[in-house]
């Protein structure tokens, strides 16, 4: 009898408290580190593209009441960022002004949501007592600092828009009949990821494959099956049609097949020690598309969800080696292709679950320890070598950076912004920002942290339509929150040792007097739903 029929009601309700427990471990750990670092190391002056892209293309417009959806669906770039101008306009208002720091801190908020529907999205395909360890994993990697870039940027909130609704579109079209109510909300999660980046367009992309897979495995049959895939191709191809083409960024695409290759196995490889260790990172991956496919799980399989975000990755790495080739392993973009380790991860403890003979499994765990030791001593290097070096650095160019906006607000002189070293002024061109800082309307809108003494504050708030009501609460929260965030990050690490705990007495017995049965090692993809 399948494992998940047989169990017991006080298991399934020991089952749920220690996942949720494990959940609440993440989601403190991961935000409070987060929110430590932005603490530590994050700056309220805005830096580089949202001083166009918000204090003039945002900010001014509706202070000055001529904001329209020109300007929230212009294009930045090759992207639309439609839903990170959203976010932005909310903050602002429930803020009172313009906060880069509160705008970090929710982008963190954004990211640990994405860990948190990626984690159970995973669970599915492994045993309830490994939840544990793909938590503890999890965990590990995503308090790193691998996308410090996006971490300490208040404008990058569209890296993790995209990807929470990549994995909310592909967890519906994996399994929705076409033109169903989850079908048609996956295509909406679809849309939203193409106006939070531009390679959200392969989301649908990737949806066409994996349907597309379905339907010739004939898991998917009919007429209506095949229009939903005409009608996912057509959204692909408008999206693609619509990203605009930006010249000088011709500098940083692939011009060779060499070029392109490297990048792309660069990105496949990461946490790579060294290109050949590398290559191994993804090899779980590849297997398991292999596996699932020979197998053939029914329709209702979560394996048909976990294929699809693989074809994801596949597609973002493509899309970043070409596009952005000479920097694809930027920081910015790891956020978006680290997720492809916890799938890897989950992947292993899957395949020790499939092993029937002694040999097989003690194989299985030499690989699986291989692997960890490969992943973590890359991880460890780029933490140490590169992520903690740069982030340092960014700390202090953001003390530098508000001491010369601040010399320049005071004095008005160009040169306090002129011949400074790189960086050390928060925008490429020091005369365009001595425009945008002697803009009326955006000195109304300037931070807190740079804003001059002769600016009134009741003037910008009487634009909003809060007119500043939740300012002080907005404040005190964040506040809050910054400065108790190792006390988050403590109690995460307290309730995963509660999890932990609670899961070793359940395997003793003492919790609920129910001991958690090993389900059937040859029968996963039964259990899952595969068809005959």
């Amino acid at each position: 009898m399948p494992v998940d029929v047989a169990r017991l009601g006080p298991q399934e309700s020991a089952d749920r408290l220690t996942r949720l427990v494990w959940l609440a471990a993440i989601v403190l750990i991961v935000f409070g580190v987060k929110l430590l670092f932005i603490r530590q190391f994050g700056s309220a002056v805005p830096y580089w593209d949202q001083w166009d892209a918000e204090a003039d293309l945002i900010y001014k417009p509706y202070l000055n009441s001529s904001l329209s959806l020109e300007n929230l669906f212009q294009s930045h770039n090759e992207h639309r960022i439609f839903i990170s101008r959203i976010l932005t306009l909310i903050l602002f208002e429930i803020d009172g002004g313009w906060d880069p720091i509160l705008q970090m801190a929710v982008n963190a908020g954004l990211h640990v949501i994405a860990i948190v529907i990626l984690v159970l999205a995973l669970r599915p395909i492994i045993r309830p007592d490994q939840f544990g360890l793909l938590v503890l994993f999890s965990t590990l990697l995503f308090a790193l600092p691998i996308g410090w870039e996006n971490l300490l940027a208040g404008f990058q909130s569209q890296f993790y828009f995209l990807l929470m609704f990549s994995l909310l579109a592909l967890k519906g079209f994996a399994g929705a009949p076409a033109f169903s109510l989850v079908w048609w909300g996956s295509a909406l999660c679809a849309v939203a990821a193409y106006f939070s980046m531009a390679s959200g367009a392969l989301t649908a992309a990737a949806a066409v494959a994996l349907v597309g897979a379905q339907f010739v495995l004939r898991h998917r049959t009919g007429r209506k099956e095949l229009v939903g895939i005409v009608v996912l191709v057509a959204m692909t191809a408008v999206m693609l049609a619509f990203i605009r083409i930006v010249p000088q960024h011709d500098v940083i695409k692939a011009h060779s097949f060499s070029e392109f290759a490297r990048a792309f196995l660069a990105l496949l490889s990461f946490p790579r020690v060294s290109p050949i260790l590398g290559l191994w990172v993804n090899l779980p991956a590849a297997v398991y598309v292999c596996a699932v496919l020979l197998r053939r799980p029914g329709l209702g399989s979560p394996h048909w969800y976990v294929l699809g975000f693989i074809i994801w990755l596949l597609a973002q790495s493509l899309s970043l080696a070409y596009g952005r080739a000479a920097f694809a392993t930027s920081p910015r973009y790891l956020d978006l292709i680290v997720v492809g380790l916890p799938i890897n991860f989950a992947i292993l403890l899957l395949a020790s679950n499939w092993m029937v003979h002694r040999r097989a499994r003690a194989v299985t765990m030499l690989a699986m320890v291989g692997w960890l030791c490969i992943v973590f001593s890359g991880l460890i290097w780029n933490t140490v070598v590169l992520s903690l070096p740069a982030v340092l650095g960014k700390g202090q160019l953001g003390r530098e950076q508000q001491q010369h906006v601040l010399a320049y607000l005071q004095t008005g002189k160009l040169a306090e912004l002129q011949g400074k070293a790189e960086q050390a002024v928060p925008y490429p061109v020091p005369e365009r920002l001595a425009e945008l800082l002697s803009d009326p309307t955006i000195r109304q809108a300037l931070p807190d942290a740079i804003r001059p003494a002769d600016i009134d504050d009741r003037a910008r708030l009487d634009r909003t339509l809060m007119k500043g009501r939740l300012r002080g609460t907005t404040n005190w929260l964040k506040l809050q929150m910054l400065n108790n965030a190792e006390i988050l990050a403590g109690g995460g690490v307290a309730l995963g040792f509660a999890a932990g705990w609670i899961g070793l007495m359940r395997r003793r017995g003492s919790i609920g007097d129910v001991v958690t049965p090993r389900p059937p090692r040859t029968s996963e993809f039964d259990r899952l739903g595969r068809t005959g």
